[in-house]
């Protein structure tokens, strides 16, 4: 092979490398395009754009009505004793109406800023429950990466041990048992590989159902990444913000109001309606007059409820047993916010230390394979010990990964019982992914996100 074929083939390979780190996407965008495809978040934004008509709508209620028509008509009057008449008439009238005292009305008009806002809750929560289920999908792919990984550098490891072990044999230095306990360990390696491919097969269309699309690659943790770290004097606030802030006790709080206000509207069913009406009406709409006439009145009308039957009594006593089971499923939210957020917390705070007591496990593995395969040359240790000590070291490497990953997903399902998951806090977790070692995981904002 020639200088210049060298060179080329160098090139390729360098331009190749290139291609392959440039077509890796990161955990933002993952997040990104799982906002743009979800059919659910565009169904909830399209919820919370009909919620925001509940304002105009009461508003309505509460302003004139005015109205306006025109007619043609034919009249023919006959009378005993007189001549007939007939003639055409042509007229137009205009009415309107103004309420003046109606309870229920007014409430509505307030009720109406609860149901703009439930729908904006609405449409958050489900915007946070689709990055939340990206990140998810993404890191599931990565293990399932990792352990694929890991299975061929395992399947490797005991197929090189496997060809010493008959040249070994060849030469007299090794049993038969020590080469079928070697060939056993190797079909369950190899077994573990299939298990390891159809598992990331698995998980790769998961993600693509998520964003629509597949993927090349996805930007992976660095080994030295540093884990984002929360106070422990925090775990308190975090509970504290998600019993308040968490987008379903956000939504059962709103709930709560509305159903307040209910209530309010039942009782002003007891209480008199007071409006203005005024109509005008010239040229000829006056029936029974067969000269034009001009028709204008305005009234004052109170109605004053008497008697409905027992009806209002009974949307009352409806709407206060909906008061109060709005109220239950409110603390009943509270509470499992209240929960979510102790286990994430916790979930998070073992998942940090378990990455830092297998991090140096692995690096004890590692270190007693390399002095068991050294014995093993020497004849101070077995076959078996060889096998042992490289299981160990590859099963404490597959722990290390999961629970990097599991840290990782446990602080952002904690950010989102806080309510304050958004593609910003995804952007933090992100560096972490292309190299930098951003600390994540300060204490709670003050409040979620609403839209």
């Amino acid at each position: 092979m020639n200088k210049r074929t060298l060179s080329a083939l160098l090139l390729v390979v360098v331009c190749g490398a290139h291609v392959s780190s440039a077509a890796a996407v990161d955990l933002l965008t993952v997040a990104e395009q799982a906002v743009d495809h979800s059919a659910d978040l565009a169904a909830s934004r399209a919820g919370s754009k009909a919620a925001r008509q509940a304002v105009p709508k009461a508003r309505a209620a509460l302003l004139p009505r005015i109205g306006g028509g025109w007619g043609r008509a034919y009249n023919s009057i006959k009378t005993d004793g007189f001549p007939g008449e007939s003639y055409w008439q042509n007229g137009w009238t205009v009415s309107l109406t103004q309420p003046v005292f109606d309870w229920s009305l007014w409430t509505a008009y307030r009720q109406a800023d609860f149901v703009g806002a439930r729908g904006a809750v609405d449409a958050a929560r489900a915007e946070q429950s689709s990055i939340l289920q990206a990140v998810r999908a993404y890191f599931d792919e990565l293990a399932a990466e990792d352990e694929q990984a890991r299975a061929n550098d395992y399947t490797a490891a005991l197929e090189l041990h496997l060809d010493q072990l008959h040249r070994r044999r060849a030469a007299g230095e090794a049993t038969v048992i020590d080469l079928q306990e070697a060939e056993a360990a190797l079909e369950q390696a190899q077994l573990q590989q299939l298990d390891a491919r159809s598992d990331l097969e698995l998980k790769r269309l998961s993600l693509e159902h998520i964003t629509g699309q597949p993927f090349v690659a996805l930007s992976r943790l660095p080994d030295a990444a540093t884990m984002p770290q929360i106070s422990a004097a925090n775990r308190d606030n975090w509970v504290a913000q998600a019993e308040t802030h968490d987008y379903l006790v956000q939504l059962k709080q709103i709930d709560k109001r509305i159903a307040t206000l209910e209530v309010e509207k039942a009782r002003a069913k007891h209480l008199p309606v007071v409006s203005v009406t005024a109509s005008h009406t010239p040229a000829g709409a006056g029936s029974g007059y067969s000269r034009p006439t001009t028709t204008s009145t305005a009234m004052l009308s109170v109605m004053i409820p008497i008697f409905e039957g027992g009806e209002t009594d009974a949307i009352i006593d409806e709407t206060l047993a909906l008061e109060d089971k709005a109220q239950d499923e409110l603390l009943g939210a509270t509470r499992v916010a209240g929960a979510t957020a102790r286990e994430n917390w916790a979930r998070f705070r073992d998942g940090v230390a378990r990455v830092e007591s297998l991090t140096r496990l692995v690096q004890t593995s590692r270190a007693t394979l390399s002095a068991t395969q050294t014995g093993y040359k020497v004849g101070s240790r077995t076959s078996t010990d060889v096998l042992r000590a490289s299981e160990s070291l590859y099963a404490n490497r597959r722990d290390l990964i999961r629970a990097r990953y599991t840290a990782i997903v446990a602080l952002l399902q904690l950010k989102a019982a806080t309510a304050t998951l958004d593609l910003g806090e995804v952007a933090r977790v992100n560096e972490l992914l292309v190299g930098g070692a951003a600390e994540s995981g300060g204490a709670p904002r003050a409040a979620g996100r609403r839209r």
